[in-house]
């Protein structure tokens, strides 16, 4: 197992997770991660430290993350022993109806964008949790915009790979000077995006819902023919929410509820746990087909329910019942193959943050698809979210896009619990496939007894944007050739674009806390 090797017997290690004894932030940039660290160590709650590292991603990460995209989170209250999820999407705005979008949803430009939901979740959990002045946790994310920051590999990658980001001329002019794209350490600044986050800083939420940055977001959308107006911002406010949970071995594994895909996950869990451990150490083609077949059967069974519960509530009870878990561990002992709905490959970023008084919380955060609607407001410098994509147009189904209403979303952060104290905060970006990748981990770490770093790193299995079934290349050849053999379309693959890219906590039996990132993109581990 990759979690018991020894590198002086001359055997490769994964990399070392990250140790500390006070706190451990783990976030999808080094900047970003640092900021949190900081004001944990200045005193500052976790919410306090998320806040000023999301901050700083929705300006390093616009691809993944933005101050124009969503959030969900949960957060564990080690006084109160509460653990709570802030739902902090937005919905649809006025005359966005199916016959609005006859020829389907859009994927960029204007008419691809809910209202923002982050940037308020932020203020309630801070109103709730925090303890440094709302101010002072946006310096960092101000200086970066404001004086500028090394362009990311990962950021110069994406550049290259999705030219339709240079179609719109406020991403052009940021990140395409003169058609070219910036390439890995070139300098970015942002002075637009500095003046929204010192008005934020110096506001609250009010400027951006209800003041300059509203009013300058929706004229600039609908003067580029986007439906979005600053009435479809006025008055948003995020929701609290119970988190969703099942039992995983000696786990209790919380996640969001619809309209997130956390609900996938934990029927997933639901059907694997009829099976004995043993069958998750034994030849990787069966447990990549165990895998398969419960991430396909929930897949079909749940998929349809994902939608804003305000509009039609999921049957949750049912979905976690005994009778839905037999028929999902009966396809996994079937081991069946099948198709899986189609994810598309998405642009998200995570945070996971601890400390050494048993609070968490766990983050994911989102402009959805690669830099989301590829559409820039100079005026704010906000790239806005394309998550009007995850809505459909069929009247008669249950996530058909409406005003007002909040569309399905992919994020699933994920807490576990051991005998009542936190254990484990898992994310990872990847559209639906996150639910399939934080089973992986867990399972690996669980089932296969690896260390957190070996967890993360082991390779995976996931799915493409058309549903098809892909392993990593790090697995062999003769993988592939089993699960085909089997009946499994399979195909092959490399790379975070459907692999993810996770950033994990573990808290050990003695109270240590240990953080991971994944190698797949520049995520960073920082304790203390």
């Amino acid at each position: 197992m990759a979690g018991k090797t020894d590198e002086f017997a001359g055997v490769k290690l994964p990399r070392s997770p990250v140790y500390g004894t006070k706190g451990m932030v783990v976030s999808g940039h080094s900047q970003a991660s640092i900021a949190g660290l900081r004001m944990l160590e200045r005193g500052g709650t976790v919410v306090d430290a998320m806040i000023a590292a999301s901050a700083v991603l929705a300006a390093v990460l616009p691809h993944a993350t933005s101050y124009g995209g969503d959030a969900f989170i949960i957060y564990h209250d080690a006084k109160t022993g509460k653990t709570q999820g802030l739902n902090a999407s937005g919905v649809a705005p006025a005359g966005a109806t199916p016959e609005y979008f006859k020829d389907g949803m859009t994927m960029h430009g204007p008419n691809a964008a809910s209202v923002p939901g982050m940037v308020r979740g932020w203020e309630r959990l801070h109103q709730r949790y925090g303890k440094i002045a709302w101010p002072e946790l946006f310096k960092d994310a101000i200086d970066v915009a404001e004086n500028g920051h090394p362009l990311s590999r990962v950021l110069a990658g994406a550049l290259r790979l999705f030219d339709h980001v240079g179609k719109d001329p406020g991403c052009a002019a940021l990140y395409m000077p003169g058609g070219v794209p910036l390439k890995a350490g070139d300098i970015v600044k942002q002075p637009a995006l500095a003046e929204t986050i010192r008005d934020i800083a110096e506001n609250g939420s009010t400027a951006y819902y209800e003041g300059r940055i509203a009013r300058t977001l929706g004229a600039y959308c609908q003067a580029n023919g986007g439906l979005l107006s600053a009435a479809d911002f006025e008055g948003y406010e995020p929701e609290w929410v119970d988190t969703l949970h099942t039992s995983y071995r000696d786990l209790d594994v919380h996640v969001m509820p619809p309209n997130s895909y956390g609900v996938l996950m934990l029927m997933q869990l639901n059907a694997l746990s009829d099976l004995p451990a043993s069958a998750m150490t034994g030849p990787d083609a069966d447990r990549l087909a165990y895998l398969m077949a419960a991430a396909r059967a929930a897949f079909d069974e749940g998929i349809p329910y994902i939608c804003d519960p305000a509009a039609h509530p999921a049957p949750i009870d049912e979905l976690l019942g005994g009778q839905m878990t037999s028929k999902l561990q009966a396809a996994v002992r079937a081991a069946a193959p099948g198709p899986h709905q189609r994810p598309g490959v998405g642009g998200t970023s995570c945070i996971t943050l601890a400390d050494n008084a048993g609070n968490a919380i766990s983050v994911v955060q989102s402009v959805f698809h690669v830099f989301g609607s590829a559409f820039l407001d100079p005026g704010t410098g906000i790239l806005l979210n394309n998550r009007m994509t995850g809505f459909v147009t069929d009247p008669s189904h249950r996530n058909v896009v409406a005003p007002g209403k909040k569309p399905s979303h992919t994020l699933n952060p994920v807490m576990a619990f051991k005998g009542g104290r936190v254990k484990y905060l898992l994310t990872t970006p990847g559209g639906p496939a996150q639910t399939i990748s934080n089973v992986q981990m867990l399972t690996n770490m669980i089932d296969r007894g690896m260390e957190l770093s070996a967890a993360i790193e082991a390779p995976r299995w996931s799915i493409d944007g058309n549903g098809k079934a892909l392993i990593d290349d790090e697995f062999p050849d003769t993988i592939s050739d089993a699960l085909n053999a089997r009946g499994f379309d399979v195909a092959r693959a490399s790379g975070a674009s459907y692999f993810g890219s996770s950033k994990c906590i573990e808290v050990l039996d003695n109270g240590v806390l240990c953080g991971a990132a994944d190698h797949r993109r520049e995520a960073y581990a920082c304790g203390a």
